[in-house]
């Protein structure tokens, strides 16, 4: 006798939906996916979130769009869980409801200041320049001398080369026409890149940062710890393991030793083991009050500690990239403190999964999610391994 047909629900169709869509095809029964994504096109953080001057990551949305031609797909767009239909009018419907609705908010800082003009989370500046309909509008002012990036992630990279390009190279991107016409006009001169802790405990890939010193016209300046690590440090880049930052440092160390061009259009600051107190301005972010920090602690385990000591930039415009957390979903389990929500081996109730970064959190690339995805319809398929009729 045949097996019934796995009915499920996949709510979110970003990169894990989609992958954990892939692998119940590729099941040992037959299944019918419905897929309900919020906004009017598919693809989540790959069409919304990643930066427009690299099209390679891009191209994963022609794999992905094979799995939505399946005819056991059907994609629901413009349908918002928990506005527009239920978690339990889903799970009534369907055999297993999948949740993959990712890291959908900032983290922020928590600081004075956050809430004024020209401060911006990272998602928004992604979005802005990807199109996303939600940040169409984005009350972002880019005729400003001095700007700021809290964050030392890939992320915070990323919005470096998009205000470090020239317009040439912008127009050779597929962003959004409105950003990329503001971009090529900005006024920015000084840029700051600005981490809690020090370049070996930076989150860079090797290939991103590796990126910026291909790039013409920018001139660098490189915080002096870089160049004088204390024995800690050296014991952590000493490490076999450590490969990535011994990259990184290495190549902010020859960015330190690099004179400026005489065609410099922008200057570029590391600015390591500094914490943001505070964002000035009357209405509007003016500058930007740091603590410096100094490290404690033995090699891979190392914290920052406020030191007391003050320092003020000018900031004009304050983009925030200190990472992403999930949102509650009602109906369902969510963990406030680390922005997920909580799974026991991939399942959040009976009947009810969760995969991808709002089970995770936001950590690890996009290819990540595929392992996960497998191991989630793992155990979607051993809870219904009975035939149902």
């Amino acid at each position: 006798m045949a097996e019934s047909t796995l009915r499920v629900a996949i709510v979110g169709a970003g990169p894990a939906g989609l992958f954990t869509a892939e692998e119940l095809l590729r099941g040992p029964r037959p299944v019918a996916i419905d897929m309900f994504e919020k906004l009017p096109r598919p693809f989540g953080l790959v069409r919304y979130g990643v930066a427009p001057d690299h099209p390679h990551t891009r191209r994963i949305m022609r794999l992905l769009e094979k799995t939505l031609a399946h005819p056991a797909v059907r994609l629901h767009t413009n349908i918002e869980i928990g506005r527009d239909r239920t978690v339990e009018d889903l799970a009534a419907r369907h055999d297993a409801v999948v949740i993959a609705t990712g890291a959908e908010e900032d983290r922020a800082l928590g600081i004075p200041g956050e809430q004024l003009a020209n401060v911006h989370p990272s998602l928004a500046f992604a979005g802005w320049i990807n199109g996303h309909p939600d940040f169409a509008d984005l009350a972002i002012d880019l005729n400003v001398e001095t700007a700021a990036i809290v964050g030392n992630g890939n992320v915070a990279l990323d919005i470096a080369r998009m205000l470090a390009r020239t317009p040439e190279e912008l127009a050779a991107t597929d962003m959004a026409p409105d950003a990329r016409e503001k971009l090529a006009r900005h006024r920015i001169r000084r840029l700051h890149i600005i981490g809690r802790r020090g370049p070996v405990q930076a989150s860079f890939g090797e290939n991103e940062i590796l990126e910026l010193g291909t790039m013409p016209g920018i001139a660098f300046r490189i915080d002096p710890v870089v160049v004088m690590p204390d024995a800690a440090d050296e014991s952590e880049l000493a490490d076999p393991a450590s490969d990535r930052a011994r990259a990184v440092v290495a190549a902010l160390r020859d960015y330190a030793s690099r004179p400026a061009p005489p065609d410099a259009r922008i200057e570029l600051s590391f600015d390591f083991l500094r914490r943001p107190l505070a964002i000035g301005g009357e209405t509007r972010a003016r500058e930007l009050t740091l603590e410096l920090c100094r490290l404690e602690g033995d090699p891979f385990q190392r914290r920052a500690v406020p030191t007391g000591a003050l320092q003020k930039i000018d900031a004009g415009l304050v983009i925030v990239s200190i990472g992403h957390r999930g949102r509650a979903l009602p109906g369902v389990p969510f963990d406030v403190a680390r922005g997920v929500i909580p799974a026991d081996n991939h399942r959040v109730a009976p009947g009810i999964y969760a995969v991808g970064w709002i089970k995770r959190g936001a950590r690890g690339l996009i290819g990540h999610n595929r392992r996960d995805a497998m191991e989630t319809v793992g155990i979607i398929f051993s809870d219904f391994s009975r035939t149902r009729g």
